[in-house]
């Protein structure tokens, strides 16, 4: 520091780390190919093959700070970060931790990894941690045609239909015991017929029936008895208008099975859960967890490591939900296929001299969405692009047709089975009476034939007497 030069002019907090000169960084990296893709042998100066980390370094760090780099995978296995219980470090902080990088990329900040290294504290990429599911298949029942209403409302109906009746009986068995004229008191008429019949039993049930049915009925004509239907038949009018509106909505749109939207229904579902480990944060953070439900969660996972693609297409084949990170599942569709918030800076050596430095610049990525636009760019060109192109060297045509295949909203017969199931029930119940009924003529006539007999023969044997 010269003594003599103007206080003003002299930096007495240079950046030494402006211009590294050419000098060459080792950088470990996950076994995550969505993010940065690296390959054996690993030699060499700026050797990442692709991914928006490659884009990162060869197009924005080493402009800035003048480096080179050697890229491989984290050693253990291509982690993260993983304490084993003897206390030493595996995967990206383990090497970190050995000397054996200073740099470590896509590593999320835990509590203790934050012990043992330096975490940059602005961040380059963001994540989620999702479930992928199906949409959820059509569920076609027979009994589709009582879902207008739940349980409980056609338990009211019932209910509401069984007092009715006892209404029109209590009604009845009044005028009944005041001793009203049975001609005057229950009288009815039918499409403005008048008749002298009693409004029996069998007429108030054939009205409670036919009333739900829009059915024409015998109605009474004793005033308390009328009234009483009236507001009666009000009240159905509301039942059956609303049964008919949801009943078209049902057919029309037919009901999704429930799929899991939460972790919590997820574990109290029938679903297999699978699990993409990419990285160790995600694995590690729900095992330590106390919550019940993580707790059990865990107890039937399965474990896929790998690109994961085998855990998409279970998740299509049957019910099974897909554990993984977002962009995991981008680049499996960019690759193969037609809730917790993580954030994941840089990590450096304890105490490292490069922190500062590359903080500083990666504050710049987010504001501008540097990294969904370099993801977009390395999806596209290195990836998607290859796969068509692969694709057609192969003669594979066929996969680059849009898979999708709309539902059709068409009427079938799954749609409306219930009704079917209905009809055929109830021909079976007409068929049963009306055998019973056979059966019961034929009964009596047997019963009566022999005293006809009986009552022919004497009749001759009179006039064969007479005759004599």
């Amino acid at each position: 520091m010269p003594v003599h030069s103007p206080l003003t002019k002299f930096d007495y907090f240079p950046d030494y780390l402006q211009n590294l000169k050419g000098y060459l960084l080792k950088i470990s990296c996950p076994a995550i190919a969505s993010r940065i893709e690296v390959r054996p042998p690993r030699e060499g100066a700026n050797n990442a093959l692709r991914g928006m980390f490659k884009t990162l370094l060869d197009d924005f760090l080493m402009l800035k700070f003048n480096f080179t780099y050697n890229a491989f995978t984290a050693v253990g296995g291509g982690g993260t970060g993983l304490e084993l219980e003897n206390g030493t470090w595996i995967g990206t902080v383990g090497d970190l931790v050995s000397g054996r990088a200073d740099v470590g990329l896509d590593s999320s900040r835990t509590p203790k990894r934050v012990k043992v290294a330096s975490f940059s504290d602005s961040f380059f990429d963001a994540s989620y941690l999702n479930f992928i599911t199906t949409e959820g298949k059509r569920v076609f029942s027979a009994t589709a045609f009582l879902g207008s209403f739940d349980l409980f409302m056609w338990t009211c109906i019932a209910i509401s239909t069984l007092v009715g009746f006892l209404v029109f009986k209590i009604i009845t068995r009044s005028m009944t015991e005041l001793g009203i004229d049975d001609g005057d008191a229950m009288s009815f008429a039918r499409r403005g017929i008048v008749s002298q019949e009693s409004w029996g039993i069998q007429y108030q049930v054939f009205f409670m029936v036919a009333s739900y049915l829009d059915q024409d009925a015998v109605l009474p004509r004793f005033t308390p008895l009328r009234c009483f239907v009236a507001l009666w038949l009000f009240f159905t009018l509301v039942i059956t208008t609303v049964y008919r509106s949801k009943m078209v909505s049902l057919l029309a749109f037919p009901i999704l099975e429930e799929v899991p939207q939460t972790f919590e229904q997820l574990v109290a579902s029938d679903y297999q859960v699978g699990f993409i480990k990419h990285g160790d944060s995600a694995y590690n953070t729900l095992k330590a967890s106390t919550d019940k439900v993580y707790v059990k969660l865990l107890e039937g996972m399965e474990i896929i490591t790998g690109n994961g693609l085998e855990c998409l297409e279970r998740a299509v084949a049957k019910k099974y939900a897909c554990i993984a990170f977002a962009f995991s599942t981008i680049y499996l569709k960019a690759r193969n296929l037609s809730d917790s918030d993580i954030f994941v800076p840089i990590v450096f050596q304890g105490g490292s001299i490069y922190k500062e430095g590359f903080d500083r610049w990666m504050r710049w990525t987010r504001p501008f969405h540097l990294a969904d636009l370099w993801e977009a760019q390395d999806m596209y060109y290195n990836v998607r692009l290859p796969k068509l192109a692969w694709w057609r060297e192969t003669n594979q045509t066929d996969k680059l047709e849009h898979s999708y295949a709309e539902g059709s909203d068409d009427l079938t017969l799954k749609h409306i089975s219930g009704a079917f199931y209905a009809l055929a029930g109830c021909l079976l119940i007409s068929t049963g009476v009306f055998i019973q009924e056979l059966v019961t003529y034929y009964w009596k006539r047997i019963k009566v034939r022999p005293y006809n007999n009986r009552e022919i023969r004497a009749q001759n044997e009179i006039e064969c007497m007479n005759d004599v």
